[in-house]
């Protein structure tokens, strides 16, 4: 039923809600009530508009538009609206909307070429409910300054401060805004420390992407009940892989567990490799307080001093976590392969374990590199150790033949003593202890994908799409100005074609940076309800089944399977998870974009800090960036930063989007140029760092610069789209 082309054809408008609703039921649309339900939903969503005198008319006959409105910190705005340009609003307009609220929006004022002004109407829905920032104390009044600048001053009363003190550094939750109210307020939930101290700035980050390290009581009740110790007569019915030499292999700061191998050699010469997940399900019920929580959180947030864990610590440190001489549950799949490393088939099944050894990345690559001493501490594994990197090895044959993109792009490691205090920040290398369990989980998972989706039961993939037509032409240009051809032709229906340029740059000192080229034109991977493949990966069916402790789709498939596993019809499981995993996959990409910002965010903001100490001198690095006010400048320990137009030698520079190139009469800057540059100006609040050319000695407003290039003439090239300087991190 269309309410709304009801109320059209009948003109049934400017009636109060009464008489509509009467109005309709005579019309024997449904009860009054009902009726009355479903007009105040199309008045709260914005499809009908309740005006002062309580008259209703429907919101697009009035030139009304829903739109999210985003602000600039100039205070203006523009509202986003579905399949037309952005519409401007002046900061009289806005009526006290936030950045990120949904609202209707009336256009004032139409300029031509589809550019339009406009005002808030309504407030629909107030997407920023809190906010971080500063706290103030006045003689009439406190104050709370935003760290987003976009957000306007919030006033606390005095009851609502909650003692917070001069210069705090404060989370604050908003009231709700309205049109009759002049200011916005706020109380404070939370003192987070001083502003400006390490602690504080990062809390403050880490709270403005609504993330929090603590779990409610009713959360933690529930995982306090549970038993922290499993014998193996209570479940009879999983297979028993205690007796087997099973191994954890982890970073040394790693504090869970939840992956394990071991191998089986069968007396026909295959072999069979066990790949033990730790058993989350068991111990999380579906819908109770623990696994909403987990499912809100949607995956665990790593910073490099600090975890925000999906599941409590009860959990993801302790009863499912696969530590060294405990018995643990798992749902283990088992994959017979013959003597030449080929998959015959793959099996998943309830187990227990319980590990031999908790090795590390570090001991596993000095095994291999020959290190006597730990080859015979570790001799009972030390023949299977090699066998995994046998496996390995062919795993990563047979992915490179089907076209697997392999990158390098190492991680900046950021390294903090006890005190919180950065040491250093170098670029982390994985090496082959690294690749050995990515190939193991990435096969586990292809096993686990392949099995569900020739099942049809409701599932929840990690697909990775192919690129665009437009990203990839212009990373076609791109790489052909830079002079690195490609005999295959790029193209994005055949990945063989991307790794043949990554085998064309390999070795190459711009290696790191034409990576994050070739990275930034594929798309983001994510989670979806079918089955799209993985591009990157080359496979067919990829799914994230492997870390249960800290994603939430891979504890939604592990209940899929155990569902499964257990013998309930097919039919029930399609009830039960069909609708859920849509659901699920669009909520958990979310989460997961949320964490990589947050976690990029206070990355940024400490890589300030420790630059802070080096101000004015001098550094080698690699243009990583272009842009029309700039070049970014990588490091070798992958800081990056900004060396601004008005900072480069005098010049009448053109911006090519197209070649990412900034280029005058005299002067070239483009991706992987090589620049001396001195560290000019750093700042922690916008966890910016500037550069300058090195030479360029004039210290001026906290940058160097020459005074002379003020007068300076600058052109752009516009061109019709424009790529982002900063790269993402590779997820697979």
């Amino acid at each position: 039923m269309d309410i709304i082309k009801i109320i059209r054809d009948y003109k049934l408008i400017y009636l109060d809600i009464n008489k509509l609703c009467s109005s309709l039921e005579k019309l024997n649309l449904g009860d009054y009530e009902t009726l009355r339900e479903k007009v105040k939903s199309l008045i709260e969503n914005g499809d009908l508009f309740l005006d002062e005198k309580g008259k209703i008319s429907i919101s697009k006959d009035r030139g009304y538009v829903k739109a999210r409105i985003i602000l600039n910190k100039k205070g203006f705005g523009f509202a986003e609206v579905e399949d037309m340009n952005d519409i401007f609003i002046p900061s009289y307009a806005l009526n006290n909307a936030l950045n990120g609220d949904d609202c209707l929006v009336e256009i004032t004022n139409r300029k031509g070429d589809n550019n339009f002004d406009g005002r808030v109407v309504k407030i629909l829905k107030n997407n920023t409910t809190h906010v971080v920032g500063t706290f103030i104390e006045g003689t009439n009044k406190d104050i709370v300054f935003p760290d987003d600048e976009r957000l306007p001053q919030v006033r606390i009363y005095k009851e609502d401060k909650n003692c917070a003190k001069n210069n705090d550094k404060v989370w604050v939750e908003l009231y709700m805004s309205t049109l009759n109210e002049t200011v916005v307020r706020g109380k404070v939930l939370e003192v987070l420390g001083q502003t400006n101290t390490p602690k504080a700035e990062q809390l403050a980050i880490i709270r403005s992407f609504g993330l929090q390290e603590k779990f409610s009581d009713k959360v933690l009740s529930e995982a306090r009940a549970i038993s922290q110790e499993v014998e193996l007569k209570n479940f009879p019915s999983r297979v028993d892989y205690t007796e087997q030499k099973v191994i954890t292999i982890d970073g040394e700061d790693a504090r869970d567990f939840d992956d394990a191998l071991s191998i089986e050699r069968l007396n026909n010469g295959n072999i069979k490799l066990n790949v033990h997940i730790a058993d989350v399900s068991n111990y999380v019920p579906y819908k109770g307080a623990i696994d909403n929580e987990a499912f809100k959180r949607g995956t665990s947030v790593y910073f490099s001093n600090m975890v925000i864990p999906m599941l409590p610590k009860e959990i993801s440190n302790g009863i499912c976590s696969l530590s060294e001489g405990v018995n643990r549950l798992t749902l283990t799949v088992e994959i017979t392969m013959d003597k030449n490393f080929n998959v015959k088939k793959y099996e998943v099944k309830e187990g227990v374990i319980k590990s031999s050894h908790r090795m590390t990345y570090t001991a596993v690559q000095k095994i291999l590199n020959g290190d006597e001493f730990l080859i015979e501490k570790y001799k009972d594994v030390y023949v299977d150790i090699l066998t995994y990197q046998a496996i390995s090895n062919k795993l990563k044959q047979d992915k490179h033949t089907r076209g697997e993109i392999r990158m390098n792009i190492p991680e900046p490691f950021i390294l903090e003593n006890e005190n919180g205090e950065i040491v250093s920040i170098e670029k982390r290398v994985q090496d082959e202890s690294h690749e050995i369990i990515e190939s193991l989980m990435v096969l586990t998972n292809e096993c686990i994908a392949k099995m569900f989706y020739d099942l049809k039961l409701p599932f929840l993939y990690r697909v990775h799409e192919k690129p665009s037509e437009e990203k990839i032409e212009k990373l076609r240009i791109l790489l052909e100005c830079m002079g690195i051809s490609n005999d295959l032709k790029l193209n994005g229906e055949d990945p063989k074609t991307y790794q043949a340029i990554m085998e064309k740059i390999k070795g190459d000192p711009k290696e790191s940076t034409l990576s994050v080229l070739v990275l930034r034109s594929m798309m983001k991977a994510r989670y979806a309800p079918t089955c799209l493949g993985h591009f990157g990966l080359a496979s067919e069916f990829y799914c994230h089944f492997t870390s249960p402790i800290r994603r939430y789709p891979d504890l939604t498939i592990h209940r899929i399977i155990k569902d499964y596993i257990h013998g309930v019809p097919k039919q029930d499981i399609k009830l039960k998870y069909e609708g859920f995993v849509e659901f699920a996959s669009e909520k958990t990409s979310e989460t997961e974009k949320n964490a990589d910002e947050a976690e990029r965010e206070v990355d940024d903001y400490k890589k300030a800090v420790y630059m802070s100490k080096f101000l004015g001198e001098e550094f080698d690095g690699l243009i990583s960036g272009v842009q029309e006010f700039g070049v970014f400048v990588e490091l070798e320990n992958g800081v990056e930063g900004l060396v601004r137009l008005e900072d480069l030698p005098m010049d009448e520079y053109t911006y090519d989007d197209m070649t990412l190139t900034l280029y005058g009469a005299n002067h070239h800057f483009t991706i992987g140029d090589k620049l001396r540059i001195v560290v000019a100006k750093t700042d922690t609040r916008l966890r910016q760092i500037d550069f300058a050319l090195a030479g360029n000695d004039i210290l001026s407003g906290g940058t160097l610069a020459r005074k002379e290039k003020k007068s300076k003439k600058t052109t752009t090239k516009k061109l019709k789209s424009k790529t982002s300087s900063k790269g993402k991190r590779k997820k697979r």
